[in-house]
This record gives structure tokens, C-alpha cells and sequence, in this order.
């Protein structure tokens, strides 16, 4: 049994839970959605294949609880931007997003990626949509805010700049995994973000020039 083993030591269920879900985040990363295994998952979360169904009921429920930890992910990298107006929250949450590349590839990009790719051949394709429509829809909320606090342009269709800002984000999610990090350490994901939103701020949310941004 592997050191700090948590199969003999009580948890409450909604951590064991947690813990479970985690591990089918791990072996996601690892081995791909049709490799995200009954037994796999239990080697991960140190714990009895029949300590699984204490907690789900089917291997179906935890992939879809290991897809609803990575919108709570998405979820509060964009809540954690609360505050400044919308072009300065899309431009935090674009470099909370570069920094989540480097913190949290395993257990964020790689599983994601993984669900993405292996959704229609394991019956999950509306489930991995409804994930990436949820956090679209909050961006989206932050972008129609803008034009309405007038710092983002009316005259531009706030789902198309939704669009791009995603384009942007999924380069630095496909980029990281295939290690060409300079994609972002060089600047090059901040350029592309600073032309979108210099096109798409009015006077009174205008980003800084391209190559500003930090990222």
C-alpha cells in the first residue's frame, strides 16, 4: 500500500467522494476516457472497486462528476475576476488562465482534453457541450455587461468575441500539452488577446497596446 494510504482511515463521504473524483481526473489525464477504468480508478483513489459504488453508482456517474469538477474549475477562474469592468475581468481571467497551464495541467487541461476528444465514441459528447456551453455562458454574460456599462462595443455580436477569446485560451490549452510553452511564456497568447480586446473595448475599457498584457 503506497505511503499516506487513505483506504484504511475514515473520510467523510463528501471528501472520499472528492477524492474519487480526483482520481478519475488522474487516470483520465493518463489513460484517455475508455481507459479511465472501474479498477484504474480505485488504484488511483486507494480505495476498494466496491468503495466506489458506496459513492456512485456506476462508472458513467463518475466520469460525469470528474466533468462537473473541471466546469467548477472553469467556473471560478471566471468568477475569481469579480470586480473591475469587463474588459479588465476578461483580461485577468485570461492570465489566471495562463498561470492554471502551469498549476494544473495534469488535473485540468489533460483530462479535459481527453473528454473532448473521446466524447462521441464514449457517449459524452452532449455532456462534455453542455460543460463548455455552461462556461461560455458566463463569458458571454461578462461581455454583454460590457457593452451595456459601455466598455465594450455594442455594434460587435458578443457571442463572436466570446468565441475568439475561447479560440485564444483553447490555443494555450492544446499548446501546453504538446510543451510549446512559449506560446504563452513569449507573449504570444497576450498579443492575440490584446488585439481582440483592443478592437472590441470603447474608449472607456481600451487595453493597452498589443504585447502589454504580461502574459
Amino acid at each position: 500500500m503506497a505511503p499516506g494510504s487513505t483506504r484504511n482511515r475514515r473520510l467523510p463521504p463528501e471528501e472520499r467522494r472528492a477524492q474519487i473524483v480526483q482520481a478519475v481526473l488522474e487516470v483520465v489525464a493518463r489513460y484517455g476516457v475508455p481507459g479511465a477504468t472501474i479498477s484504474r480508478i480505485a488504484a488511483a483513489a486507494d480505495v476498494s472497486e466496491g468503495a466506489l459504488y458506496v459513492h456512485f453508482a456506476n462508472r458513467d456517474e463518475m466520469l460525469m462528476a470528474a466533468l462537473e469538477a473541471i466546469f467548477t474549475d472553469m467556473a471560478e477562474l471566471i468568477d475569481s475576476s469579480a470586480g473591475g469592468n469587463a474588459v479588465e475581468r476578461l483580461k485577468l481571467i485570461a492570465r489566471n488562465h495562463s498561470a492554471l497551464m502551469k498549476t494544473k495541467l495534469a488535473s485540468f487541461t489533460s483530462p479535459w482534453l481527453e473528454f473532448i476528444a473521446a466524447g462521441p465514441q464514449v457517449g459524452l459528447r452532449d455532456a462534455v457541450a453542455r460543460t463548455q456551453t455552461r462556461a461560455f455562458d458566463k463569458l458571454l454574460g461578462i461581455i454583454e455587461f460590457g457593452q451595456t456599462e459601455g466598455t465594450i462595443r455594442k455594434d460587435l455580436d458578443a457571442k463572436r468575441i466570446t468565441w475568439q477569446w475561447y479560440t485564444i485560451m483553447w490555443a494555450e490549452n492544446v499548446s501546453s500539452l504538446m510543451g510549446l510553452t512559449e506560446y504563452i511564456d513569449d507573449g504570444h497568447s497576450g498579443y492575440s488577446l490584446d488585439l481582440l480586446l483592443r478592437d472590441a473595448a470603447t474608449g472607456a475599457g481600451a487595453a493597452p497596446q498589443p504585447g502589454a498584457s504580461g502574459q
